[in-house]
C-alpha cells in the first residue's frame, strides 16, 4: 500500500509597487517578481513552526511565531475554527524588504493564500474578498493597496467603505514595462508617514484626484505621451523627499532616457518608471544620476503580474534541484488553473 505524503502546499505571491505617483494609499500594481513559500505539514509544536528562509535579502527575517507569513497562515485556521497543523515553512525571498515593492504585502498574502488551500481540503476555505479583508486587517497600518495587487494582479484600485476593502482589478497595458531601481538603503514607511501633514489644501487634493483620474484613463486608452504629467503627485512624494533626496533627480533622469513617467514606489526606497522602449537605457540613466548622488542600488526591469498569488501545483513535497536549477532567480509560472482562488 502506497504511503501517504504529507499534506503540503507552495504559493507564488508578487511584489507590488503602490501609489504609482497620485494614487496615495488607493493604486497598487503587480509585478513578476515573485516570493514563493512552501509549507509542508510537520514538526511537533503548531505554535513553533520550523522555517528556512533562502536568499540574502531574507536574512533579518522571524524564523519563529512571530513570523509574518506564518502569523497570516495561523490566524485563517483560527477565523475558521480549525486546528493549526504543525508545519515546516520554506521561503525563497527575491524582493527586497523595506524597499516599497511590498515584500510584506507577499508574506501576509502568501500566509493566507496557503493556509486556504489547506483548509480547502477541509471545506472550510474562505473567498477572496474574505481574504482581502483579513489581510488588510493584517498588514501594518490597514491600507489595501500593497495587499490587493498580491492577491489579485493587475493593476487594482483600492478603497475602504464601512470597515471593509474594497478592491478593482483591470489588466494593465502589455506594452508598458516597469523599470525599478532600489537604493542599497531601505526606507521606513512609519518614518515616512511622520512626515506627512495632518491636512491639505484644496489645490493639492484636486491636483491629486485630477491626476488619477488622468493616470487611469491614459492606462486605458493607451495615451501614454501623458503619463509623466500624471503621475505628478503633492500627497506624499515632497514630505518623504527628506528621506530620499536624490529622489527627483533619478525621476527626471528616466524620463530625460525615454521613460513615460516615474515616482516613488510605494513608500520607498525604490522608484518606478514606466515605459515601452528604451528599458536598459533608462535605469542606466537613473542609476547613473543615482550615483552622481552618492547612492547606490540595483535594477530591474518587469512587466506587470495579471494574476496575483497562486497557488503551485507540485508533484513532491520538496522543490527538485531539476526545477530550481531550471527556473533560477526568475520565478515566473504560468497563472493557476481557471476557477483556482
Amino acid at each position: 500500500m502506497a504511503l501517504a505524503l504529507p499534506a503540503s502546499v507552495e504559493v507564488l505571491a508578487p511584489a507590488t509597487s503602490a501609489n504609482l505617483g497620485p494614487g496615495f494609499d488607493s493604486l497598487g500594481l503587480a509585478l513578476q517578481l515573485y516570493n514563493r513559500f512552501s509549507v509542508v505539514e510537520g514538526g511537533v509544536d503548531p505554535l513553533l513552526p520550523e522555517i528556512e528562509v533562502l536568499g540574502p535579502l531574507g536574512s533579518g527575517l522571524e524564523r519563529g511565531a512571530d513570523n509574518l507569513f506564518f502569523r497570516a497562515f495561523a490566524t485563517l485556521f483560527e477565523r475558521q475554527g480549525e486546528p493549526l497543523p504543525a508545519v515546516r515553512i520554506r521561503m525563497q525571498i527575491h524582493i527586497p524588504p523595506g524597499c516599497g515593492l511590498g515584500s510584506s504585502a507577499t508574506a501576509v498574502i502568501g500566509g493566507l493564500v496557503a493556509a486556504n488551500e489547506w483548509l480547502r481540503k477541509r471545506g472550510k476555505a474562505v473567498s477572496r474578498d474574505d481574504l482581502l479583508d483579513l489581510a488588510v486587517e493584517m498588514e501594518a497600518g490597514n491600507h489595501p493597496d500593497n495587499v490587493a495587487p498580491a492577491l489579485l494582479g493587475g493593476l487594482v484600485a483600492t478603497t475602504m467603505m464601512n470597515g471593509k476593502a474594497h478592491a478593482i482589478k483591470t489588466p494593465f497595458p502589455e506594452a508598458l514595462k516597469a523599470i525599478i531601481f532600489t537604493p542599497t538603503f531601505p526606507m521606513d514607511t512609519v518614518a515616512g508617514r511622520g512626515l506627512l501633514p495632518a491636512s491639505y489644501t484644496r489645490t493639492d487634493v484636486t491636483f491629486n484626484t485630477g491626476r488619477v483620474a488622468l493616470l487611469l484613463s491614459a492606462l486605458q486608452m493607451g495615451k501614454y505621451e501623458v503619463i509623466g504629467e500624471a503621475m505628478q503627485d503633492r500627497l506624499h512624494q515632497p514630505y518623504r523627499q527628506t528621506l530620499f533626496p536624490a529622489m527627483d533627480s533619478i525621476i527626471q533622469a528616466a524620463k530625460d532616457a525615454g521613460a513615460y513617467g516615474a515616482c516613488l514606489s510605494g513608500g520607498g526606497s525604490s522608484l518606478i518608471a514606466l515605459a515601452s522602449t528604451r528599458f536598459s537605457e533608462i535605469l542606466r540613466a537613473m542609476q547613473l544620476t543615482a550615483r552622481e548622488h552618492g547612492v547606490e542600488g540595483t535594477g530591474k526591469v518587469l512587466r506587470a503580474d495579471q494574476n496575483g498569488a497562486r497557488v503551485l501545483q507540485t508533484p513532491r513535497t520538496r522543490i527538485r534541484k531539476e526545477d530550481s536549477a531550471r527556473y533560477g532567480d526568475q520565478f515566473c509560472w504560468s497563472p493557476a488553473r481557471p476557477g483556482g482562488r
